[in-house]
């Protein structure tokens, strides 16, 4: 799998999801990352089909054991205090994967950056590829301020806002969010 260095939304977007699944983030709900049908689903969810899982081939309890600690080096990186810390953790991520920038053409013949591994490589190599130079380009293009925790007191999760407005509070709105929704309305409630 070839990652596209101008296009960070993807990968910042799946790095929220993965660190997300963590049982550290909704304790009570335990790890969401816990078997391979798990990691499949997430990775459709995203439209990521890297080339380790070509042709139908289905994921095994290591490559899960794999990305489930590639999830840790990365909350680690989106934990980072300093935006130079960030850099340094990522580059010390991308570090582990054997790879090379090459300008390469895309479909409407024009030239893209992309990184791209210097031999077959396995899935968690793809996703730290994928992951670490989209958040590199979330850095350099929309600033250290999009890292951030989030704003729900019930949760442990973190996210990386691509948004366009850069206004995003939670890791998860439609659960995080909703919940703080719905804990305003019956306060509310309560006091009418």
């Amino acid at each position: 799998m070839q990652v596209v260095l101008d296009d960070y939304v993807v990968g910042a977007s799946f790095a929220t999801d993965l660190v997300n699944t963590s049982p550290r983030v909704w304790v009570e709900a335990g790890d969401a990352l816990a078997d391979p049908q798990a990691l499949h689903d997430l990775l459709g969810e995203h439209g990521l089909s890297p080339d380790a899982l070509r042709n139908g081939r289905r994921l095994t309890s290591g490559e899960l054991a794999d990305v489930q600690a590639l999830r840790e080096e990365i909350r680690s990186i989106l934990d980072a205090p300093t935006s130079d810390e960030l850099v340094d953790r990522t580059d010390q991520l991308l570090q582990t994967v054997p790879h090379h920038v090459r300008l390469v053409p895309d479909a409407q013949y024009d030239y893209r950056w992309n990184a791209v591994p210097d031999r077959r490589i396995d899935l968690t190599g793809e996703l730290a590829l994928l992951i670490g130079y989209s958040l590199l380009g979330t850095l350099r293009t929309l600033g250290y301020e999009r890292f951030r925790p989030c704003a729900s007191p019930t949760c442990n999760g973190v996210f990386v806002d691509t948004s366009r407005g850069g206004r995003r509070r939670y890791c998860m709105p439609a659960l995080c969010g909703n919940r703080i929704n719905v804990a305003n309305h019956r306060q509310r409630q309560r006091r009418t």
